[in-house]
């Protein structure tokens, strides 16, 4: 990757707010425009959409935001299902007074903005949905809690935490700005000087066995414009399953991004910046 836009830089502004005693933390790229709503993967981050959040400060207010159990915001030892975190997006935006929103997710993030949008029909806009989790196969979440459960929890020093973040295979697509910027979140320095994985790992045992939650009714209820993103190499959702999943809105389009993972955002961070613009363009000219 040789674009010159993967050298921006986000500067997010950073904020915490406590909602009914629990502390989410978000990132906002400082954009005055309408407003899009980030919702990262299971184990990521908000700083995953640091390139997005920089691609469209000029038009657009990015917020990103840390879901409970990740990164900054609180690891409060509750059940973790797609409701339980879509309501946190709930009472943030209702704290922030925030409507006209446009939601784009990863992987679970999706699932969590479609729960949030069929509960909040007056607050939202319009969707993307990147590479979504709907139809993940039993076997690949035993591979990921695998992955996890076995991963090395702490390092002597953040270089070495780092090293091993760059050599996971779920990341092989990306380039070094991206791995730096996704790397701005994924650790935090314990009290002992130690480097830690920036997720709780039972919060994310319990998100990975709700990810087979049945939202048909959710996708049912969303009269919104909807864009379903597919990664042409994903191990998460097929093309013949984005087709479905596609159909089964009442108002959405599918596009295949092509040479790219399940990661969308760090693999064709440029173009999920330009395809998220001109989504918005439309949504907001119409």
């Amino acid at each position: 990757m040789t674009d010159d836009s993967l050298h921006i830089e986000p500067n997010w502004k950073s904020d915490i707010v406590d909602l009914d005693g629990v502390k989410i933390r978000y990132l906002d790229n400082g954009g005055t425009g309408p407003v899009l709503i980030c919702l990262h993967g299971t184990s990521m981050t908000a700083h995953a959409w640091g390139h997005l959040g920089a691609s469209l400060r000029d038009e657009f207010r990015v917020i990103a935001v840390d879901m409970r159990g990740h990164g900054a915001s609180d690891r409060p030892n509750s059940t973790y299902t797609i409701a339980e975190l879509a309501g946190d997006v709930a009472r943030l935006t209702e704290k922030l007074d925030l409507k006209g929103i446009t939601l784009l997710g990863s992987s679970v993030g999706n699932q969590v903005a479609v729960s949030f949008a069929a509960a909040n029909p007056d607050r939202v806009a319009g969707m993307i949905l990147s590479d979504p989790s709907f139809f993940v196969a039993d076997a690949e979440i035993v591979k990921y809690l695998r992955s996890h459960h076995t991963r090395r929890r702490n390092y002597p020093t953040r270089a070495e935490a780092e090293a091993f973040a760059r050599g996971l295979p779920q990341r092989a697509g990306l380039s070094d700005q991206m791995h730096r910027l996704a790397m701005q979140g994924d650790f935090r320095q314990e009290a002992d000087g130690s480097w830690s994985w920036a997720y709780d790992l039972l919060a994310i045992t319990k998100l990975f066995f709700n990810l087979s939650t049945d939202q048909s009714a959710d996708i049912a209820a969303i009269k919104v414009p909807v864009l379903v993103l597919n990664a042409d190499r994903s191990n998460v959702l097929s093309g013949n399953q984005a087709e479905e999943l596609t159909r089964t809105f009442p108002n959405a389009r599918l596009e295949v991004v092509s040479n790219s993972n399940h990661t969308i955002w760090g693999d064709q961070p440029v173009h999920l910046a330009n395809t998220a613009r001109t989504f918005l363009g439309d949504l907001h000219s119409a």
